[in-house]
């Protein structure tokens, strides 16, 4: 079952934030590089599951790469500063805004993609992983290719399986960690 993509998101906020052996402790992520590290997320997950989806959002072929909308909404407010807070959900005992807590420990698959993306792109500022995502021939590529004008255009996840898949055999399931 696909995990709330809030979810996905806050363990990537907090994966960036511990740092890693090639990431500062403490690195800020700003909207538009969240986007694309989910966006990597999922796709490498999606290719090591054999096909099942990590969120529960389907991404569409906006003007400046693959996007979450609901996501962009969530964090808009920020522009391209750096993210302050947790994805958060309205809690209605409390009456409060409180983040949403990261899928539950014991994903082993979830944890080896998160770790292996967040070291392998993590690096990288948000215009890199932009045009990254505008490559020719990958999905975003293909989705606004199909669909000129439509700004809204579900990125296909037979689409994003294939493309993955294909990243997971050229560089080697052993050298991705699955």
């Amino acid at each position: 079952m696909p995990y709330p993509y809030k979810s996905v998101v806050n363990a990537i906020i907090n994966k960036m934030r511990t740092g890693t052996e090639n990431i500062p402790r403490g690195e800020n992520i700003s909207p538009l590089k969240l986007q694309k590290l989910l966006y990597y997320t999922c796709g490498y997950y999606l290719a090591a599951s054999g096909g099942a989806p990590l969120i529960d959002h389907n991404f569409k072929a906006w003007e400046y790469g693959p996007v979450v909308p609901e996501l962009y909404r969530h964090f808009s407010h920020y522009g391209n500063r750096p993210i302050a807070t947790l994805a958060h959900d309205y809690d209605p005992d409390s009456g409060a805004m409180v983040p949403v807590p990261p899928p539950p420990e014991g994903d082993p698959l979830f944890d080896t993609v998160l770790d292996f993306v967040v070291k392998t792109y993590g690096p990288y500022t948000a215009l890199q992983l932009s045009e990254m995502t505008h490559a020719d021939d990958s999905p975003w590529d293909k989705t606004r290719k199909a669909n000129p004008g439509i700004r809204n255009a579900d990125i296909d996840r037979g689409v994003l399986l294939n493309h993955f898949e294909q990243f997971v055999e050229q560089r080697g399931a052993q050298a991705v960690g699955w």
